[in-house]
C-alpha cells in the first residue's frame, strides 16, 4: 500500500485491520453498487457540487489477484466471480452489451469507513457463466492503449445526448410507456405514436435493469438492436435519439447554446475570439450569429 493512501493505518495493523471492499458497477448512467461485506456499507463520494453518500448492498462477490494479460500487452486482468443471476451477470447473458460496463474498487476498513482507496478501476471485458456462478473478466485501464480525442471541425455535434458537455438530463426527456406487444426485436407501444416517426431512433429502451439502442421508429413500433433476456411487458422507460444535427438540437430539444458543429461553437471568450457572421440552416430558414456569438430568437 503507498505511504499517501488514505488507510495505511489499518492496512499495516494487525489487530485493527478490518478490510472491506466495494464495487461500483456502472454502465452508461446506471450503477450497480454491492460490497462482499456481510452487511451493506454507506460512504460519501466528494462531487463538483459537494457530497453525495452511496451505499453498496452486501451480496456474494469475490475477486481474484491482478494478473499480467497473457496476450503479450501491458495491461492487466482480474476476475471477478458473482452469482449468475446477479444483476451485473445479467448484462452479459444473451447478446453482449451495447455499452461498456466498467468497475472501480473501494478498499476501507471498517475501522474507518470515511477512509478509502480506489484500488482497481477498469472494464468488464468478458464474463464465463459455469454452473450457479459467473466470472468476470475486469481489465485494467492502461492510459498507453486509450484513444485519445481529438478536435475536429465538422457540422455535426460531438457530444454525446444527456452527457456533460450536451447538459440536458435524461429525466426531463424520459418516457414512461407500455408495452402492448413483443415480437423478437420489435416493440409496440400505442404511446410510440404521440411523438414523430424517427423521434427514437438511436434512443434507449430500458426495462429490468437492462438497457437496449433503438434502431427505428415508426408510428406505434420501434425496433430495439438486441433482445432482452425476457420479453419486456408492462411499463418500461424510452428515451429520444439525437442525430447531432443543428436542426434536431434546435427544433427538438432547444439546446443549441450547447451544440459543438463548426461552425456554430459559442465561443469561450467572444472578444477575444470574433466567430464573424456565421449562419445556421434551421430546415427553410437561415439565422446569422453577430461577432459576438450571439445567436438571436430561432422561430421554429
Amino acid at each position: 500500500m503507498k505511504d499517501d493512501s488514505n488507510i495505511t493505518l489499518y492496512e499495516q495493523s494487525i489487530e485493527d485491520g478490518e478490510p472491506i471492499e466495494l464495487y461500483a458497477f456502472t454502465q452508461n448512467d446506471i450503477s450497480y453498487l454491492y460490497t462482499s461485506n456481510f452487511e451493506d456499507v454507506s460512504i460519501t463520494i466528494p462531487t463538483t457540487a459537494g457530497v453525495r453518500t452511496e451505499t453498496y448492498f452486501a451480496d456474494y462477490i469475490e475477486r481474484a489477484e491482478i494478473t499480467p494479460n497473457t496476450s503479450g500487452s501491458s495491461a492487466t486482468n482480474m476476475e471477478i466471480t458473482v452469482w449468475k443471476d446477479h444483476p451485473v451477470a445479467k448484462l452479459f447473458q444473451g447478446a453482449p452489451p451495447e455499452k461498456t460496463v466498467v468497475v472501480k474498487i473501494y478498499r476501507l476498513h471498517a475501522a474507518n469507513v470515511d477512509k478509502y482507496d480506489v484500488v482497481f478501476y477498469g472494464k468488464i471485458s468478458q464474463a464465463n457463466f459455469e454452473e450457479s456462478k459467473c466470472t468476470l473478466t475486469a481489465k485494467l485501464e492502461n492510459w498507453l492503449e486509450k484513444e485519445l480525442p481529438n478536435g475536429t471541425y465538422r457540422y455535426s455535434c460531438s457530444n454525446s445526448i444527456f452527457d456533460q458537455n450536451c447538459q440536458l438530463r435524461k429525466e426531463d426527456w424520459q418516457v414512461k410507456i407500455f408495452v402492448d406487444k413483443v415480437s423478437e426485436l420489435t416493440i409496440y407501444s400505442a404511446q410510440f405514436t404521440n411523438f414523430e416517426d424517427g423521434y427514437f431512433v438511436g434512443g434507449r429502451f430500458y426495462y429490468d435493469n437492462q438497457v437496449r439502442m433503438i434502431e427505428s421508429h415508426k408510428g406505434e413500433v420501434i425496433t430495439i438492436r438486441y433482445p432482452f433476456l425476457r420479453n419486456p411487458y408492462n411499463d418500461a422507460i424510452v428515451t429520444p435519439g439525437c442525430s447531432h444535427l443543428f436542426s434536431i438540437c434546435a427544433k427538438r430539444f432547444k439546446n443549441t447554446d450547447n451544440f459543438t458543429g463548426f461552425p456554430y461553437i459559442k465561443p469561450t471568450d467572444s472578444e477575444k475570439n470574433p466567430v464573424g457572421k456565421g449562419i445556421y440552416w434551421v430546415d427553410s430558414q437561415v439565422v446569422n450569429r453577430d461577432s459576438k456569438g450571439f445567436v438571436g430568437t430561432i422561430k421554429l
